[in-house]
């Protein structure tokens, strides 16, 4: 899978996937007004979020940083993202859900061993800079079934998982976490964020099945 099968559009961080509807028909509007992005990801056990968050508590106050850290029912892994839109979009659910079902992949572990800061972005992760090759053949495994199915696309070769713990304008060298972050990743969701709020909701799971 390359990246000349979608729009070409390489970033370090993974690129907007845009959808329309059967036979280019306009996405269904509804009357929830608020903006919905829409991405493909992977969510971490109750615990590890929690300590996720530790971990964002102890940078920000040893390095004078934001105290905005993002709560534990937020703390995710991106994995492929769908697009942002003005009001829910069903079409693009249903068929981002659909691809999804052909999707086959075991169930793998994920191992953050630092903090990096994403200064294009703001952003203070949790990642490695050695990648899961797991996490990887999922990435473009999702790419290639939504590829497979008619949807538009941008693929990221260059795709970093990563964890945001919260945004920064301070500057904040790379560090090695005393004890890795680390888990068993079991499944994968299709989440809808809401713009501008620390609110997301789960609109589909998929088990890792080995």
């Amino acid at each position: 899978m390359s990246g000349q099968n979608g729009t070409g559009n390489l970033r370090r961080e993974q690129g907007d996937f845009q959808f329309q509807g059967a036979a280019g028909q306009r996405v269904k509007r509804f009357d929830d007004v608020r903006k919905n992005n829409l991405f493909l990801g992977i969510v971490p056990d109750r615990d590890v979020a929690l300590r996720a968050v530790d971990i964002a508590r102890d940078v920000s106050e040893r390095h004078g940083l934001s105290r905005h850290i993002r709560p534990p029912d937020v703390m995710h892994v991106s994995l492929n993202a769908i697009g942002k839109y003005v009001a829910f979009p069903e079409d693009a659910v249903f068929a981002v859900s659909a691809a999804m079902a052909a999707v086959k992949a075991a169930p793998f572990e994920v191992n953050f061993d630092r903090v990096v800061h994403f200064t294009g972005s703001r952003a203070v992760v949790l990642c490695n800079p050695i990648r899961s090759e797991e996490m990887m053949d999922l990435h473009v495994q999702l790419a290639k079934e939504m590829w497979a199915a008619g949807l538009t696309f941008t693929f990221n070769r260059n795709f970093m998982p990563h964890m945001t713990l919260f945004y920064s304008d301070g500057a904040l060298a790379e560090h090695m976490l005393a004890e890795p972050l680390c888990w068993v990743v079991r499944e994968f969701v299709l989440i809808r964020s809401f713009i501008g709020e620390s609110e997301y909701e789960y609109l589909g799971r998929w088990p890792l099945i080995g």
